[in-house]
């Protein structure tokens, strides 16, 4: 597998961490309403998909036949109290269990890049898959992130 995936998938916890510089804590657990994440919460539910995740690949490695776990985001984060913890705490989470998985990429020949298994929507995945989607996926909440600050910085001016 190309080095530069390795890359992009260890390099989401530089890009949280910059999208967060110079939020106070205020600023890193306020909601725009009740049913939304504040950052904080964001960045939770993107520790426990790499949780997930982790357990994805190892299934997949494994050569499991049982369906590739999903699970219910919006329950994780309101049950763990995510917004009563703290943003360092959980980057650092979030960075040590990319180095592990990064470890632990790096270890598989070609081959076994291609190994695959079904998502809970009925989809082949492959680890290569897993991995991308993985870096995509933290794209994404990077620009959520973007829209919660700007939302913030509108309502300050207001």
């Amino acid at each position: 597998m190309s080095e530069s995936v390795i890359e992009d998938f260890l390099g989401t916890h530089a890009r949280l961490t910059q999208a967060i510089e110079g939020l106070d804590e205020q600023r890193l657990i306020r909601k725009a309403a009740s049913n939304s994440w504040s950052v904080t919460e964001v960045l939770g539910h993107l520790a426990d998909h790499s949780i997930v995740v982790s357990f994805r690949i190892r299934e997949v490695l494994a050569g499991s036949q049982q369906t590739l776990p999903a699970f219910a985001q919006d329950e994780w984060v309101e049950n763990q109290h995510t917004n009563a913890g703290s943003a360092e705490d959980i980057l650092d989470f979030f960075q040590a269990q990319l180095r592990y998985n990064g470890l632990l990429l790096r270890r598989l020949e070609p081959h076994e890049w291609e190994k695959s298994g079904v998502n809970a929507q009925g989809n082949t995945v492959s680890i290569a898959d897993i991995v991308r989607g993985f870096s995509a996926h933290v794209d994404r909440h990077l620009g959520q992130i973007d829209r919660i600050k700007a939302a913030q910085a509108a309502a300050s001016k207001a």
